[in-house]
């Protein structure tokens, strides 16, 4: 099925009427972006904006976009406001910038809101789109260098065994070529795969440890730049071509980097995955929108990442089935000095040029964005085949796009160059001369839409924090200590079942949070956050605080401090009543539940006390199913969550509550009066909108941390401890040491077995040598016999003599080699033995922690319910 055109905005043509008449829609079919795209435009000239609705289309059509950001503008795609209130763009505007304009940041806020809400109208949008962007997309937010957003695993090519060796050799040999590359840069060294010694030595060291499918970190890299594990590198011998010294020098440079601190945020996060990153999300049918923002970076960091980044990129691109239609949209905004023109070679440019002339041919699409063209190679960027020029300020870039234009094909449309000059110095913002090969006729103007999106402006490294928050809670820390006694704590004294009352408030706004019951705990109350899986014993509150006891379990209060809290708690109680007027009359009989609801109450006494009150929740019982494929991980969590309604039937996800089913009963106290249920809950809408509230919060708020073992292949059994799990990793460790031990000893046997053998075949020649020695005669007897057999004879003797004793003195010579060759074997085995006698000892290293979340169609609903929090409010 075709990808849907991408509507730009509206085009005119470049002669003629320039109003409203003579435009009309600007649809660009998505696979003219097959064959690239370039962006330019000086600083204000809607460039930004351009490439944010470049993205919004591919994203709507279901592209999906890789996008890097260079700047910090591109995160500015998550600012996607479904209702387009002024609550929404309230809390990323900046006070100190309103207050110098004498205004409030509510003010700026809902003047944005309404900016925003017309321009859309303007291009015949509105909120229904923009809330239809934000459910297509998947958005992730990839910082390398930093835990700002979601950190990347650079050198994850390298660290992480992968399939491609099996699948596809040449592409697991480019990524951990450009890994390699990578690292050599960071010590200072030749990163050139061809020429540098160090780049082919480290290639063959890792590609025999990632082909055995195990890890060639920096730590297994420097073991075996101390032992090469290989005999020769090409021709040579391995110390021939890198001697020792040489290996020890680059050993210890490696290990200044390893032991560096900045270094290890390089080491942790996603790995470096493109087809990971861009693969859609079946189940949940939305389209990834990756943004790697590299603007924290220093420059050189920027070029040694990026590259690294384009080299896995290619990588991907090659190995995808050849396609005219456009698969995947790859956006590079501010791409100055990344491709530079000659002779400038940054690591960037290579992966670049190649990406621009074949992966067209896959159905990959890049678009580029500058505001100087004069800094970039137009010989690459002539393959482009659609140009969007903004307005240009300089006499020289205009003449650089005019004759990048004439390269791409042949021409500039049949516009005159100077002509088109004068037309690129005057266009107003938001309009762009375009240039698309693919249209007739090629050439026209286009104006822009306004974007889904709210162009704020650059994203600190702060806020891309609190974005990526947003997108995916991190866990919560770890629970504070208990606050100081409060005049109204929570269960302090009273009644068992209520909680003290503060001044009763009118009855309608019970639904918003019961105005009679204790404020809610810090654990309750506190903002939206993935949760760890619920607690054995979870405390006896209900929801949002109001306290719900069960009386058979009532909770333990340390004696030393019983008798305060119980005096401050009667002192407030106290002070609640004679100063709080009577609430007004509630029903007593509780309102029906909507249609499929159940209704659940909290436990109290048989006969309620006086001012015995049940006040309106939502309560939805969720069972979340975690799972991670590649380790085999599968964990079932149920939870029933529980939340305040407010007077428009809607649950508070502010105050959300997690509830042991155990405080809750099918039943009320006899006596107890009811708050009235919110007006809008008798429309079945409402009612199911509730319903669905709180199973997205538990679909954004649920996860479980899982410790695992990758090398070992182990995951932490449900319940197992941690201290179990790793005694359970150490006696795996120690069986693979034991079997490898095996292998070691089976290893060295023939060689130990060779050498003995050449031992005692040397001492044999040397014992004949001995022999024939002592059986010739020595100097005297030569002499003798030279005066008895003649000078010939005594000298045919003496020759005899010098030979036996060569021959004698070589025999001596092999025998003592190959002896200290054994001992050398029996140390170099024994090494190794004793190495993998550490192991198990090592084997905690390697445990980490996993961390599981559902995917939306893993979070099902068992059923929904209407929760009565009880709470004391006087006489009802």
């Amino acid at each position: 099925m075709p990808t849907r055109p991408f509507a730009l905005g509206r085009s005119r043509p470049l002669s003629g009427d320039p109003g409203a008449a003579a435009a009309r829609p600007l649809e660009l079919p998505a696979h003219h972006l097959v064959t690239h795209g370039v962006v330019v435009g000086m600083t204000g000239s809607g460039k930004t904006g351009l490439v944010m609705v470049l993205v919004e289309e591919a994203l709507r059509s279901g592209v999906p976009v890789l996008m890097v950001d260079v700047k910090g503008d591109l995160p500015n795609l998550l600012f996607t406001f479904p209702e387009l209130s002024p609550a929404e763009f309230e809390p990323w505007i900046d006070p100190s910038a309103a207050a110098r304009d004498g205004r409030g940041t509510g003010d700026v806020a809902a003047e944005l809101a309404a900016r925003w809400r017309a321009g859309l109208a303007a291009s015949g949008l509105g909120p229904a789109d923009v809330a239809a962007l934000r459910a297509r997309m998947a958005p992730r937010l990839l910082t390398p260098g930093t835990t700002a957003g979601e950190p990347i695993h650079v050198l994850s090519a390298l660290e992480t065994p992968s399939s491609l060796w099996d699948e596809d050799e040449e592409a697991a040999r480019e990524a951990l070529s450009a890994s390699l590359s990578l690292l050599l840069r960071l010590v200072g060294r030749d990163p050139d795969p061809a020429r540098s010694r160090e780049h082919v030595l480290l290639a063959h060291l890792a590609e025999r440890r990632l082909r055995e499918r195990r890890a060639a970190g920096l730590e297994e890299l420097l073991a075996d730049l101390a032992a090469p594990p290989i005999a020769a590198v090409g021709a040579l011998d391995v110390d021939a071509f890198f001697a020792p010294k040489e290996r020890q020098a680059l050993a210890r440079e490696l290990n200044t980097l390893l032991a560096s601190p900045t270094f290890a945020t390089w080491r942790k996060g996603a790995p470096l995955d493109v087809a990971g990153w861009l693969a859609p999300d079946a189940r949940s049918g939305k389209t990834p929108a990756v943004i790697v923002s590299v603007a924290h970076l220093e420059d050189d960091e920027r070029l040694l990442v990026l590259g690294l980044l384009f080299d896995q990129l290619l990588s991907w691109v090659r190995g995808l089935a050849g396609t005219s239609d456009l698969r995947a949209l790859v956006v590079f905004d501010e791409v100055f000095g990344f491709l530079p023109p000659h002779p400038a070679n940054p690591p960037t440019k290579r992966p670049l040029l190649a990406l621009l002339k074949q992966a067209r041919a896959f159905g990959v699409g890049v678009v580029l964005a500058t505001q100087n063209p004069m800094d970039l190679d137009y010989k690459a960027l002539s393959n482009a085949g659609a140009w969007f020029v903004g307005r240009l300020q300089t006499d020289a870039d205009r003449e650089r796009v005019v004759e990048g234009l004439s390269g791409a094909d042949g021409g500039a449309g049949g516009v005159d160059a100077a002509a088109l000059s004068a037309t690129l110095k005057a266009l107003p913002p938001r309009t762009f001369f375009v240039r698309d090969v693919h249209m007739q006729p090629p050439s026209f103007l286009a104006e822009t839409r306004f974007s889904l999106s709210w162009l704020r402006g650059p994203v600190t490294r702060r806020e891309i924090g609190r974005l990526v928050r947003g997108m995916s809670p991190p866990p919560p820390a770890p629970p504070a200590s208990p606050p100081p006694a409060s005049p109204a704590p929570p269960a302090a004294s009273g009644p068992p079942h209520a909680a003290p009352a503060p001044p009763a408030a009118p009855a309608p706004a019970a639904a918003s949070g019961p105005p009679h019951a204790a404020p809610a705990p810090p654990a309750a109350s506190a903002p939206a956050a993935r949760s760890p899986a619920p607690l054995p014993h979870p405390p006896p509150v209900g929801p949002g605080g109001t306290v719900v006891l069960d009386p058979r379990r009532p909770p333990p209060v340390p004696a030393s401090h019983a008798a305060r809290r119980g005096e401050a708690a009667r002192a407030s109680a106290g002070a609640a009543a004679s100063a709080s007027p009577p609430p007004p009359a509630s029903p007593a009989a509780p309102p029906a539940p909507p249609e499929g609801w159940r209704s659940l109450y909290a436990h109290a006494p048989a006969t309620a006390p006086e001012g015995f009150r049940y006040i309106p929740w939502v309560a939805c019982s969720v069972v979340a199913h975690l799972r991670d494929a590649k380790l085999g991980i599968t964990l079932n969590q149920s939870q029933l969550l529980a939340a305040p309604l407010l007077p428009d039937g809607r649950p508070d996800l502010s105050r959300v509550a997690r509830l042991d089913p155990a405080l809750l009963s099918p039943s009320p106290a006899a006596g107890a009066r009811f708050a009235e249920l919110p007006a809008p809950l008798a429309k079945r809408a409402a009612a199911q909108a509730a319903a669905r509230a709180l199973r997205e919060h538990a679909y954004r708020t649920t996860e479980a941390a899982v410790a695992v073992h990758r090398a070992l292949g182990l995951v932490q059994a449900e319940g197992e401890p941690l201290e179990a799990f790793a005694a359970r990793c150490r006696a795996a460790a120690a069986r693979l040491a034991a079997a490898e031990q095996q292998q070691v000893i089976g290893r060295f046997a023939p060689r130990i077995a060779r050498l003995g053998e050449r031992i005692a075949a040397a001492k044999a020649r040397y014992d004949q040598a001995e022999a024939e020695v002592a059986a010739l005669p020595g100097a005297v007897g030569a002499a003798l016999l030279g005066l008895v057999a003649g000078r010939e004879t005594a000298r045919r003797a003496g020759t005899q003599r010098d030979r036996a004793t060569a021959k004698l003195e070589r025999a001596r010579t092999e025998w003592t080699e190959a002896d200290a060759a054994l001992r050398d074997l029996h140390a170099a085995q024994a090494a190794e033995l004793s190495a993998l006698e550490q192991v198990p000892l090592r084997a905690a290293e390697g445990i980490e922690t996993k961390r599981l979340v559902p995917r939306k169609n893993d979070v099902e609903v068992a059923f929904v319910a209407l929760a009565w929090a009880a709470t004391l409010a006087g006489t009802a």
